[in-house]
């Protein structure tokens, strides 16, 4: 759950002595919301399950005066103490403490940053979402979508993109299935979060719907988990009882903006950007005139986002047929399919393509509505509710094809409510539910871009025998080259329960918190009942119309997994004297292999023996459950100086954390055995004549297997990862720290994909050219970093978080999908320096003249800096049989003597690129010198700005004007290298023409690297 915040500590008189059975009572600033409590016999004191907010804390006792702590800040999660010192008095007398400094974790070894609303909202945020938050902390970074539907996807300390966990109001948002490949990218089986179709992530929370969030990368306690990556905890915003309120739009336009360096280099001209963010906010008591007043009772708070978009996408060279190719088509489908490409405005290639350049503006828009209610019934029980909606959709072109739109939609809608019972003044109780539903889908059309011929799913299957608007297509002219069409209509919905609850209960000097965490997620996606390839390798055999592959597949059946997790945890954080505190816990974690709903169960293989290995019974299950997932946790802090203000405090833990496994679980359903079946025509004509397709066999598990299988070690156990840190925090002041830290890591039996063809080894259970995608443990990975971090809260205008991470990740897989061998080497993640920071500064003016006061105050200046040093690039030569298990494997190419590994080259992005001439194939029957991620990209740095005007145009109403620019001194960062010997000399080791795209799927509008954009913002807040 996480999302509460606590604060304890010890009353003691002024001779050091400990004061028991003192009343005390705490107060929220906002909702009025009190709760009391005693000192036990120790003197201490314990408030748990408190709302994040400001509060009074207020101590009594007779024989001392009034002790009042004001201004008292909990963040999310926060586990407080402060202690108080009574002095002897009259109980008349009272002395009042400012509270408001900012606070130092002296209870664990959590490792983690709280990001507040005001901060959030005076950044600039590209695109209003919150990916450029989450790599504020140290460790986090934005890496490349590792596949499937995701963006935006980033790394915590070296872990995979799908090991981080997300939560809004204490339940999981990690919802992310997207209508696409079956069972493909991590979605299904809830490893990425639910983001809208654009990879932004109001559909989580809206910026202006947001408290606070809190990113915990390493080393928490047993409350946190079901992954071991990063927990990020965000809280919505509540009512209180004053109304507040805002409208805003957030304005672009291409006039406003720099060309991109692709576009430049193209000679084009921008593309259009046209966006307007929009939207508006209302909370306060919920009162029915007549009827019933709520306030310091319920409370509401409602907010609402629009986005319509136009965002430009760089120049992007693709491969089209020739003019000449499409007079090669013998029959009306192929005519129809060859004229479906844009029409050649570059050089030919002399292979039967030529080159089409050009860039695009791509559609865009979503609507984010979300409303939340909070009641308290009395001061031991209060209920919230929350229910949001953030449907989304968007038209993009593919590379392969620019005239091919896929128009993709999403809709995520959760409702979650919790209740917090105070059971005794010590012991309190949190219980959470929610139900998410998300649905995405996809459809693909031809228009006439670039003077293509318009092409649909409809009117093809008018051309071809045996295609309805259902079947999928997959039409390449040249195999492993990019022209190519792909109809993929697909639709997926997603629903969750989760349950969560948690029991504090503080005995002496210890605290103990029992929790279990219950989620459940079905999924729904029917398979198209055909799905048709062709393949040709060269002209002439289009001329023939006899493709090197010709291929089709039957299924028609609708997949529906599901996945369930329990988790289970203790935890006791015990205060063992002034300066010392242990926290101690124990998590336990079940994540069995999921069934499916509807009878359609994906079959799974024997063993892992590949001469031996066959289909085993469908009700036996993908793998075997364990029940050994004992996490346990150990942290320790220790408060080296207590002098207020310049608190010094080492803290140092460790812990195991599990993963769930099921990141590649629903694969089984993607054309396998038992699930499909194929018929292969090598040779034969496109399209398929009917009499082909009802020669397909039915589905069958009868061997020779003439399908893919999918294949799960029958005794797949949970991946683990082990951490550790060792940091020492430093208050400044009572408004700003620093602390610095080493943390590590080592992740063992994590998942890999590798792709096996026992038949070439003699299993007669499988055909030929059928082989099996085999899941099982056997992949590890280390991290080493230094991770050093400033933060200043709000104090005297300024406000920042600067953090810096230098750091080594080694692994042999990167990825939990499809590799060809496990290579131990430099992670694909690794990013050696890491520099991230934002400031916000309200410049002060102070003049004598009224009119010169109104024109010059209330000016602030904010920005956020990114930089960071290069990704690793694999250079690869080719593929191999590899005679052990009859697999494919990517080889690597022999380094050459006395080349540079890299050149200038003024001609190429970047003015560098990697050297072609200083790799060399490999002899066959070994893996070349050259090795994996021997060589590096780009690195990137970017600098956004936010020049802001405060008016107050009454004493409640004030409007803020906001001029951002985001990339401002538009550096050109560059992302994908192309990396394959095989592109030829003139492209191998340059950037392809996509500026950065560091954050995977993320609309290029709101990367990291884009052109320099400036956006205008007026905001009215009451």
């Amino acid at each position: 759950m996480a999302q509460q915040a606590e604060v304890s500590g010890i009353v003691r008189d002024s001779s050091g002595s400990v004061i028991a059975s003192a009343p005390i009572e705490i107060r929220s600033s906002d909702t009025n919301l009190q709760m009391k409590t005693a000192t036990n016999d120790n003197g201490q004191y314990r408030f748990a399950s408190l709302a994040p907010g400001r509060y009074v804390l207020q101590v009594s006792a007779n024989g001392f005066e009034i002790y009042t702590l004001t201004d008292l800040k909990l963040d999310i999660g926060a586990k407080v103490v402060r202690d108080l010192e009574l002095r002897v008095g009259n109980v008349n007398q009272s002395v009042t403490v400012d509270g408001s400094g900012i606070q130092v974790n002296t209870v664990n070894a959590n490792v983690s940053t709280v990001v507040d609303r005001q901060f959030v909202e005076n950044i600039p945020l590209n695109g209003r979402s919150f990916q450029s938050l989450l790599t504020l902390s140290p460790g986090v970074s934005a890496v490349p979508s590792s596949g499937g539907n995701r963006a935006g996807e980033i790394s915590v300390n070296g872990q995979r993109t799908e090991a981080n966990y997300f939560m809004v109001d204490g339940v999981s948002a990690n919802t992310g299935a997207g209508a696409g490949v079956p069972g493909y990218g991590g979605g299904y089986s809830g490893s990425v979060p639910g983001q809208t179709i654009l990879g932004t992530t109001q559909s989580l929370v809206s910026i202006d719907a947001l408290q606070e969030f809190r990113a915990t990368t390493s080393t928490y306690s047993a409350e946190y988990g079901r992954t071991p990556g990063g927990q990020f905890s965000f809280l919505t915003r509540s009512g209180a009882n004053e109304f507040h309120g805002s409208l805003f739009n957030y304005f672009r336009n291409d006039v406003l903006d720099a060309n991109n360096f692709f576009n430049n280099r193209a000679g084009l001209e921008k593309n259009k950007n046209r966006q307007n963010d929009f939207g508006g906010t209302l909370g306060g008591p919920l009162s029915i005139p007549g009827l019933y007043n709520g306030k310091d009772r319920t409370f509401f708070f409602f907010s609402y986002e629009g986005l319509r978009l136009r965002s430009p996408q760089a120049a992007i060279i693709s491969d089209v047929p020739s003019l000449s190719t499409r007079l090669l088509a013998s029959n009306d489908a192929l005519r129809a399919v060859l004229n479906a490409f844009p029409k050649p405005n570059g050089a030919e290639r002399g292979d039967g393509l030529a080159y089409f350049t050009s860039g695009y503006s791509s559609p865009s828009s979503l609507d984010t509505t979300s409303i939340r209610l909070d009641h308290r019934f009395t001061d031991r029980f209060h209920v919230f509710g929350r229910f949001s909606n953030s449907p989304s959709n968007t038209l993009t072109r593919q590379t392969y094809n620019l005239a091919q739109i896929s128009a993709l939609e999403s809709g995520v809608r959760t409702w979650t409510a919790g209740a917090t019972n105070l059971f005794t003044p010590r012991i309190t109780n949190d219980f959470r539910f929610n139900f998410t539903n998300n649905t995405s889908g996809s459809t693909h059309t031809i228009d006439n871009f670039g003077g293509a011929a318009p092409l649909s799913p409809a009117s093809l299957a008018r051309l071809a025998p045996g295609m309805t608007e259902n079947s999928w297509l997959y039409w390449v002219l040249v195999i492993g080259q990019r022209p190519a069409i792909r109809f993929f209509p697909a639709n997926a919905e997603q629903r969750q329960i989760n349950i969560t609850n948690a029991t504090a209960a503080p005995i002496g000097g210890h605290s103990f918190k029992f929790g279990i965490d219950y989620r459940r997620l079905i999924n729904e996606s029917p398979l198209a009942y055909t799905y048709q390839t062709a393949g040709y390798q060269n002209v002439k055999e289009l001329a023939d119309n006899a493709g090197y592959l010709v291929s089709a597949y039957r299924a028609g059946i609708t997949m529906k997994p599901v996945y369930k997790n329990f988790s289970a945890y203790v935890q006791d954080e015990w205060r063992a004297n002034a300066r010392l505190s242990l926290s101690l816990g124990l998590r336990w974690d079940v994540n069995p292999a999921p069934w499916d709903a509807g009878g359609n169960q994906p079959y799974g293989v024997t063993s892992t023996d590949l001469r031996s290995m066959a289909l085993a019974p469908r009700d036996r299950g993908l793998w075997k459950t364990t029940w050994n997932n004992f996490g346990p946790r150990l942290g320790i802090a220790y408060q080296l100086r207590r002098a207020p203000g310049s608190e010094t405090v080492i803290r140092s833990g460790a812990g195991l954390f599990f993963d769930t496994g099921n990141t590649e679980s629903a694969r089984g359903y993607w054309y396998s055995t038992g699930i499909s079946s194929r018929g292969l025509f090598p040779g034969l004509a496109f399209p398929l004549t009917q009499g082909q397709l009802d020669s397909i066999p039915a589905p069958s598990t009868t061997a020779p297997y003439m399908t893919q299988v999918i294949g799960y070690d029958p005794n797949l156990k949970l991946p683990y990862t082990w951490q550790w840190n060792f940091t020492v925090e430093q208050s400044l002041g009572a408004a700003q720290t620093v602390s610095v830290g080493y943390l590590g890591s080592a992740g063992r039996r994590l998942t890999t994909q590798r792709q096996y063809y026992p038949d070439r080894i003699g299993n007669a259970n499988f055909g030929p050219t059928f082989g099996v995608y085999m899941v099982e443990n056997g992949s590890s990975s280390d991290y080493n970093s230094l991770q050093v971090k400033f933060q200043r809260k709000l104090s005297r205008g300024l406000q920042g978080l600067i953090s810096y991470t230098w750091a080594h990740g080694i692994d042999d897989s990167t990825s939990n999908f499809l590799i060809y061998q496990l290579l131990r080497a430099s992670s694909d993640y690794d990013i050696r320096h890491n520099l991230q920071a934002a400031v916000t500064y309200d410049i002060p003016a102070r003049l004598p003249n009224k009119g010169l006061q109104a024109l010059f105050a209330h000016w602030s200046l904010d920005t956020r800096l990114s930089a960071r040093t290069a990704l690793p690039v694999d250079v690869a030569g080719g593929f191999r049989v590899d005679a052990a298990t009859g697999g494919n494997l990517q080889f690597h190419p022999d380094l050459v003597t006395g080349q540079p590994l890299y050149v200038n080259d003024a001609n190429s992005p970047g003015g560098r690129r990697i050297n072609f001439d200083a790799f060399t194939a490999a002899p066959a029957g070994r893996d070349g010198t050259a090795g994996r991620n021997i060589a590096r990209a780009f690195g990137s740095s970017q600098i956004d700005l936010t020049l802001r005007k405060e008016f107050s145009l009454t004493e409640r109403l004030r409007l803020q004007f906001r001029a951002e620019a985001f990339n401002i001194l538009n550096r050109a960062n560059f992302g994908t290298i192309y990396y394959q010997l095989s592109d030829g000399r003139a492209l191998f080791g340059t950037p392809s023409n996509t500026q950065n795209g560091q954050l995977g799927g993320l609309n290029s509008l709101y990367q990291v690297g884009g052109p320099r954009s400036m956006q205008l913002a007026l905001k009215l807040r009451f």
